[in-house]
């Protein structure tokens, strides 16, 4: 996504607008016995920080397939006009395949969803599936899942104009810009898409000892055992205390290496939105 950073006092409104989308994301999931864990930047903030990273603007968890259907249930009578959901199994979709738990009333738009899509300030919901455990099939599995998100986006994304990486792609963005608009007189709908990818997500559900997140990248790199996501523990995360797995040192260095270790300014990430509206009607 790129860096872009913050003036002081709006990033902090904004991580407490964050904060109330977490606390109700949990209050639902304490309430229905429905299991959840900190991942990527989210797990790193809780233990390096037991809060965000100071720079950084969005929230990451994921939940086993089970427990996200089982969330996607029970949500919506728990929610009513205050929040919503969005994501490749919801009736409200986005420009990708991240599952997206938002508040209604504000907004969040980057670059990526401009004009196209609406979303509120929210968290990401990364739903981990079966991998297969038969390397070829693991392999093809992967692949499909790759080629299927980047159709996607592709799709939903002028990547020749909303893009943060233009200097030296002048090639690539001129495809995926005609690949956009091609796309809008090809009769492929995200429905379809996002109904291909569920099948492939789901493919080995029950079939395998490891599972991963099929929505974003690194696929092969986010995978976990079993074991790891149902051995969670609680930790504080500002002043909430949310889950993760036991196995989160492990888990942590396996994808950033030394994470104690704050990254130089060149190295870090955030998702600065283009427009950005909170709870109270103001703007940035």
């Amino acid at each position: 996504m790129g860096y872009k950073q913050y003036e002081p006092e709006v990033l902090k409104k904004l991580q407490q607008e964050e904060l109330v989308v977490l606390k109700e994301f949990v209050r639902i999931c304490n309430k229905y016995d429905i299991s959840y864990f900190a991942v990527f930047g989210t797990n790193i903030g809780i233990i390096r920080h037991h809060g965000f990273i100071p720079w950084d603007d969005d929230m990451d968890f994921g939940m086993l397939r089970d427990d996200y259907e089982k969330f996607l249930k029970v949500a919506p009578s728990e929610i009513g006009d205050h929040f919503g959901l969005a994501g490749p199994d919801c009736d409200q979709k986005f420009y990708n395949f991240v599952s997206k738990f938002y508040k209604k009333g504000t907004e969040f738009s980057t670059i990526y969803n401009h004009g196209n899509f609406e979303m509120g300030i929210n968290l990401d919901i990364f739903v981990f599936d079966a991998l297969a455990e038969d390397p070829k099939l693991r392999k093809k599995q992967i692949r499909y899942a790759s080629i299927l998100r980047n159709i996607y986006m592709i799709k939903n994304v002028n990547f020749y104009v909303s893009t943060v990486f233009k200097k030296g792609k002048l090639l690539k963005r001129l495809f995926c810009g005609f690949m956009y608009y091609l796309f809008k007189v090809i009769p492929v709908t995200n429905n379809f898409l996002c109904k291909l990818w569920k099948k492939n997500a789901t493919k080995y559900h029950g079939q395998s000892q490891t599972v991963t997140q099929f929505n974003d990248t690194m696929i092969l790199e986010s995978a976990l055992s079993l074991d790891e996501v149902k051995h969670l523990i609680e930790l504080p995360f500002e002043d909430i205390m949310v889950k993760v797995p036991q196995e989160y040192d492990r888990i942590l260095h396996a994808l950033y290496g030394d994470y104690m270790q704050l990254p130089p300014l060149e190295k870090r990430q955030n998702h600065y939105p283009y427009r950005l509206k909170f709870s109270d009607g103001t703007n940035n």
